[in-house]
């Protein structure tokens, strides 16, 4: 059976760098064409105020990241968060990336706090609490970090299944039809590296420096799109 999904963007940038490269969800059609190409993929701009016309419009979500926070008085935010609660609401499934991660939270009860320190470069998750469609199995994940907000307490009914010390909700989910990881498996080794140069005068050279270094690290993009691929498919099989 043919699936769609609503790509959800919230990228705020609208920079020359950013423009030079595909935008969110195009990059993550992109990751998870390669598992599933006969789903359709559609790309709404929320930021500028698109959105599916329902939220049953689709047979899930992908909500990206972004430079903005969760925690800033903006209109579209309001209206992502009350999209998030409806598909809640209907058990349609969506995944948050990122900001997304965090904005599920926040929609639902949760609560989002600045981190001490910067999570970018490359980031590791110990995945403790392994769920059925986690095959191949996989105890350590590595994708890529841009982030410093993070989730500090999950909403109700949620839980964590992978962080490490620096992040402890590093990824959670709640019940079958919500999946969200603090990390970014839609950018690409070339993306990663010219976004460091591109924020290297606006950033401590210290966490620069400590971002490249962890550049060299291999990330586990292709097996966590097999994951979200394999996600869906189980919250769409899932009893209503």
């Amino acid at each position: 059976m043919q699936r769609s999904l609503a790509l959800l963007v919230t990228n705020t940038d609208r920079s020359d760098f950013a423009r030079r490269y595909p935008n969110d969800g195009l990059k993550v059609a992109a990751g998870l064409g390669v598992h599933r190409p006969d789903w359709t993929y559609r790309v709404y701009d929320c930021t500028e105020g698109e959105f599916p016309d329902s939220a049953q419009a689709h047979d899930g979500a992908i909500i990206s990241g972004s430079p903005a926070s969760v925690n800033d008085d903006l209109p579209w935010i309001g209206q992502t968060e009350a999209l998030v609660r409806q598909l809640h609401a209907l058990r349609v499934p969506c995944v948050g990336l990122c900001f997304g991660h965090q904005l599920i939270a926040k929609a639902l009860g949760g609560k989002v706090q600045r981190a001490a320190d910067w999570g970018l470069g490359v980031g590791h998750l110990q995945v403790h609490q392994p769920q059925a469609w986690m095959a191949p199995g996989q105890a350590d994940l590595h994708l890529y970090a841009a982030h410093q907000d993070q989730v500090s307490q999950l909403p109700p009914g949620a839980q964590t299944v992978a962080g490490d010390d620096f992040c402890p909700v590093g990824a959670y989910t709640l019940g079958r039809h919500i999946f969200a990881v603090q990390l970014h498996p839609e950018l690409s080794p070339e993306f990663m590296a010219a976004l460091l140069d591109e924020i290297a005068p606006k950033m401590p050279a210290a966490v620069i420096a400590r971002a490249r270094q962890q550049l060299a690290h291999p990330v586990d993009s292709a097996l966590f799109f097999g994951w979200l691929a394999q996600f869906f498919e189980q919250a769409w099989e899932a009893p209503t």
